[in-house]
C-alpha cells in the first residue's frame, strides 16, 4: 500500500475544503465563532443550506453597510439554551484589507442585554488596528414566521439611525448591493464545487478506526 500516496489524496481533498471561495480584490470579512453574517450592502447573504458554514466574505473597497447578529450559548440551570442578539446594522469603511468582526464574551440573558445596548462589537484588520464604524439595531417586533432583511434595511436607510448610509451615498447603495450579490453567488458557487469534498472530509471525520483504514485503502486502489 502506497501511504505516501493516500496521504497526499487526502491532503488534496482537505486543501479543496479549505480553499478560499473567493479570488477577488477587496476586503475580506472574517467571522468569529457565533458571528452570523445576516446581509451584506442590502443584499440578504443565501444561509438556508446545511453545508453553508462560511465565514469569510468577499466586501468591495470603500463605505459597506453589514447586518448581523451574535447566536450564545446560555446556561440555564443544568442545561443550555441557543439565544440569538437582536440584529444590528454596522457601517464602516476598509480598503484592501482582511478585517476580522468579533463580539465580547456573552454567558448570561443579563450579557446579550448589555450588549444590544453597548452595541460593542470589535471589528479589527489583521495587524491588529481597529476599525471605526457605527452601530445601530433593527429590532423584531411581534411574532414573525420570516423576516425580509432587504426591505428591512431599505426602511432602516431612510432613518436618521447611527449606521444608516448618508443620504448622499444611499444612491450608491444600488451598485453595493449589486457588487455584494456577484460576490455571493460567486461564493456560493465555489461552495457548491467543494461540497463532495466537504461531505467526504466530513464523513471521515466521523467513522471509526477500522471504517477510516477503508476507506483510504479504497482511495489507494483509484
Amino acid at each position: 500500500m502506497n501511504l505516501l500516496k493516500t496521504a497526499q489524496k487526502i491532503l488534496l481533498l482537505i486543501t479543496l475544503c479549505l480553499a478560499p471561495t473567493y479570488i477577488s480584490a477587496g476586503n475580506v470579512l472574517n467571522l468569529s465563532e457565533g458571528v452570523n453574517l445576516i446581509a451584506a450592502n442590502g443584499k440578504e447573504v443565501n444561509s438556508d443550506s446545511f453545508f453553508n458554514s462560511a465565514t469569510s466574505y468577499p466586501l468591495p473597497n470603500g463605505l459597506n453597510q453589514i447586518l448581523v447578529n451574535y447566536t450564545a450559548e446560555i446556561k440555564n440551570g443544568s442545561d443550555h439554551e441557543i439565544e440569538n442578539t437582536n440584529a444590528f446594522v454596522l457601517l464602516f469603511k476598509s480598503n484592501n484589507s482582511e478585517i476580522t468582526l468579533t463580539a465580547p464574551s456573552i454567558k448570561k440573558l443579563s450579557d446579550i442585554n448589555k450588549f444590544e445596548d453597548k452595541k460593542n462589537w470589535i471589528l479589527i484588520e489583521n495587524n491588529g488596528a481597529k476599525i471605526n464604524f457605527k452601530a445601530s439595531t433593527i429590532k423584531k417586533v411581534g411574532f414573525q414566521l420570516s423576516r425580509n432583511y432587504e426591505s428591512e434595511i431599505e426602511d432602516f436607510n431612510q432613518s436618521n439611525a447611527a449606521a444608516a448610509l448618508p443620504k448622499k451615498d444611499i444612491f450608491n447603495s444600488a451598485q453595493l448591493k449589486k457588487e455584494s450579490s456577484e460576490n455571493t453567488n460567486n461564493n456560493n458557487s465555489k461552495a457548491k464545487e467543494n461540497m463532495p469534498a466537504q461531505m467526504l472530509i466530513f464523513w471521515y471525520n466521523q467513522a471509526d478506526e477500522a471504517t477510516r483504514k477503508s476507506f483510504k485503502e479504497l482511495i489507494n486502489n483509484q
